[in-house]
């Protein structure tokens, strides 16, 4: 599998976790992680690939520690 379908799939996955969490927008993530409103967005759609910090901090905010976002 390339690389970029992987980053897109990866930004799927994140997407669907955010939203099965209950966090309804990009926004509300980015005020919970500390994290900027664009990178999230780039995240989802697998414009940017996804660093060790960010994943720890997303998968914390969703309260998901099982799931690898990286």
């Amino acid at each position: 599998m390339s690389e970029k379908i992987k980053v897109i799939y990866g930004g799927r996955q994140m997407r669907a976790a955010r939203l099965k969490a209950g966090i309804g927008s990009q926004k509300e993530l980015a005020e919970r992680t500390g994290i900027a409103p664009n990178i999230i967005s780039d995240l989802e759609r697998g414009q940017r690939l996804m660093s060790p910090s960010w994943s720890d901090r997303i998968c914390e905010a969703i309260n998901n520690y099982s799931m690898d976002l990286s």
